[in-house]
């Protein structure tokens, strides 16, 4: 979905206001449908890199928000308030100032690149115009942005030291192959005895990576960058690799925990507030990232239009526990889905955070059990030659 631009004349004054589309002619459409005088309709280019603020200051802005706008103050004195402490939220500020100004609602003009809320938090502020509650959903948005942060250090935390492991054994591994090995081969060169396979493989490798080892890092540092562009400018491209994720056992398992928790919660918080349960479910399936994932939302949703039971849609795309299932169906007889949504995304999060502590405690001896192999592939690749030579045994 790309974003427009439009400048136009209302009531005799120039305005401008964003706009979402798929191309120009559909953007071009909406404006007509609204009869606005059109001045300017023009795509908005997104930056070469984001621009977007960081995680501890985009909880930071929405904590702060929330507290400034509970003691009565309007949004616009709030913002103000941020602005004289915080100079690193200048352009939000400016640009929420901006979409105000231009008579857009509270969730349009939070609608900035520079937060990039997603859908769910977006329909929560819309809420909150509606409700008044303007303080307590800030503080959710910002509690829900900080949950997701946490899960996000605790991901790397736990993949950091078997990555550092498994990067030095690569590097120490690289160079003996260039700066051990090689002086062997010459070794046993001069010696002239037959050499066991273990030692013809490494030497074979050492060949193969003084030849071409500057091809490889060239190969493989392009096939890397061309990866991340292809997942983030076509869509087909995203939806294979979704799609694969999706369908790796272990990467499956996290990322189903992760997504199913954000929308449970969100879903938990939308019926809340008194939104329908079917637009409140479509609002928080949303913002799901994994492509593959979110089809299998849609699915449910066309169950729901069809007038088939929550549970048992859920239940059809087969991806769900049963202790979901069943929780979902109680919820619908007892009336209290809002309360066992809530409920369903803790037990989400807590089987996130079991998996993860599993992970850790399997990649760790893994980690060493492929050291203990490279180091004894090297070992005897190098000494089984020399103790032919020593005692005289043939291979």
């Amino acid at each position: 979905m790309k974003i427009y631009e439009l400048e136009f004349i209302q009531k005799g004054l120039k305005a401008k206001k964003l706009i979402k589309a798929s191309n120009l002619n559909v953007a071009q459409n909406l404006a007509l449908k609204e009869n606005l005088q059109i001045l300017s309709l023009k795509e908005v280019k997104k930056p070469f890199f984001k621009t977007k603020i960081s995680g501890q200051n985009f909880i930071l802005f929405f904590k702060e928000l929330s507290l400034l706008s509970g003691v009565g103050l309007s949004i616009k004195e709030a913002l103000k308030e941020l602005s004289k402490n915080h100079k690193n939220f200048d352009k939000i500020i400016a640009q929420i100032n901006e979409n105000l100004n231009l008579g857009q609602n509270l969730s349009k003009a939070f609608e900035t690149p520079y937060l990039a809320l997603n859908s769910g938090e977006l329909a929560l502020i819309k809420m909150a115009e509606n409700t008044g509650k303007l303080s307590k959903i800030f503080m959710q948005i910002a509690e829900l942005r900080e949950k997701s942060l946490q899960n996000q250090k605790r991901v790397k935390k736990a993949i950091r030291y078997p990555l550092i492991v498994f990067l030095s054994v690569c590097g120490a591994f690289l160079f003996l192959m260039f700066f051990v090995v090689g002086e062997f081969e010459n070794l046993f060169e001069n010696l002239g005895v037959d050499l066991p396979l273990m030692t013809r493989i490494l030497l074979g490798i050492y060949e193969f990576l003084n030849k071409y080892y500057l091809f490889l890092a060239v190969f493989f540092l392009c096939v890397l960058l061309n990866l991340f562009f292809l997942y983030k400018k076509s869509n087909h491209f995203a939806s294979i690799c979704d799609f694969l994720v999706f369908k790796t056992p272990l990467l499956s398992h996290f990322m189903l925990c992760n997504q199913n928790y954000y929308f449970f919660i969100i879903f938990s918080l939308l019926l809340k507030s008194g939104i329908p349960t079917s637009k409140a479910f479509k609002i928080a399936y949303s913002s799901i990232k994994n492509r593959a994932l979110f089809s299998k939302f849609k699915d449910i949703e066309n169950s729901l239009s069809q007038g088939i039971d929550l549970s048992v849609a859920f239940e059809k795309v087969k991806i769900f526990d049963s202790v979901v299932i069943s929780m979902l169906n109680v919820a619908m007889k007892s009336a209290k889905l809002e309360l066992l949504s809530n409920e369903i995304a803790n037990f989400y999060e807590r089987k996130q955070e079991d998996f993860m502590d599993k992970f850790l405690a399997l990649l760790e001896p893994l980690m060493t059990l492929v050291v203990g192999i490279l180091v004894l592939f090297l070992a005897l690749g190098i000494f089984l030659p020399l103790w032919e030579l020593g005692s005289g045994v043939k291979f």
